[in-house]
């Protein structure tokens, strides 16, 4: 399983966030970010206008602007950064399969592939829900102070 780069480079950018606020005790622009992550500013901007919409980054204006959090990073969580930028953690599309009726797939009346595998899918989709919303901000950021 692979998640689209929206979902990966959100969380690489509020991760990049925390360490550069960090080290300046400062607003961080996107320009530091996309040298860090390799990340284009513009791409940036695209996600930042969704983390800010959503109330985990502010924004602060003028000379030495940039972002900072807008909560404390214990309390933003992996699940969380990924929804705002309207990420779907789905692993598969047999989920929104429009032809699956649970009822008949359990009496055996339809075995077609997504009807067989959909449960799988459907316990996948919640582990991974609850994986990605075990993990807070400040988890990855402990992980890279040396």
């Amino acid at each position: 399983m692979k998640l689209s780069t929206k979902g990966r480079y959100s969380v690489r950018a509020m991760v990049s966030l925390g360490i550069l606020s960090n080290s300046q005790d400062s607003p961080v622009s996107l320009k530091e970010i996309s040298k860090v992550e390799g990340i284009s500013v513009s791409y940036l901007e695209q996600l930042f206008v969704h983390l800010r919409r959503s109330g985990l980054v502010k924004s602060v204006r003028g000379p030495g602007g940039g972002y900072l959090f807008a909560r404390d990073p214990e309390d933003i969580y992996l699940d969380e950064i990924m929804a705002v930028v309207k990420e779907s953690i789905n692993p598969v599309d047999c989920q929104s399969c429009e032809n699956f009726d649970s009822a008949a797939c359990a009496s055996g009346r339809s075995r077609n592939a997504c009807c067989v595998t959909r449960p799988m899918w459907e316990d996948l989709d919640d582990k991974i829900s609850s994986f990605l919303n075990s993990i807070s901000l400040a988890n990855l950021l402990q992980g890279c102070k040396k």
